[in-house]
């Protein structure tokens, strides 16, 4: 059975006419861990994996988030971790948007001292 993030993903391939190999070969994600997540036998996503595919089919990230929010359990968050995404996301934006040059893992050890 496949998740309300699977049928997007599968649904932006077929829309732009690719095979799973083309995606995996763009994203460097393996052509099986792709297509799990399209049938939905991956539960979570890592955010690096799911910010290469945004970065692949050239949509903003937080574009899955209304997707994958649709796949968990709502419960609220607390202060600090609205506060560390809203960071995460600057930070991404800033990185995939405006091209800083500071990579990823470096933004991560930063906001994770």
């Amino acid at each position: 059975m496949t998740t309300p993030l699977g049928k997007e993903l599968r649904r932006l391939r077929l829309e732009r006419n690719l095979r799973l190999e083309d995606v995996a070969n763009g994203t460097g994600i393996t052509l099986q861990y792709l297509s799990m997540l399209e049938k939905g036998a991956r539960k979570s996503v890592s955010f690096e994996i799911m910010a290469d595919i945004a970065r692949f089919y050239g949509v903003p990230l937080d574009y899955f988030a209304a997707f994958i929010r649709a796949e968990e359990e709502s419960r609220s968050l607390s202060d600090v971790e609205i506060m560390l995404w809203q960071s995460i996301n600057e930070k991404v934006r800033d990185e995939i948007y405006y091209k800083k040059g500071k990579s990823l893992k470096d933004i991560f050890s930063k906001l994770l001292r």
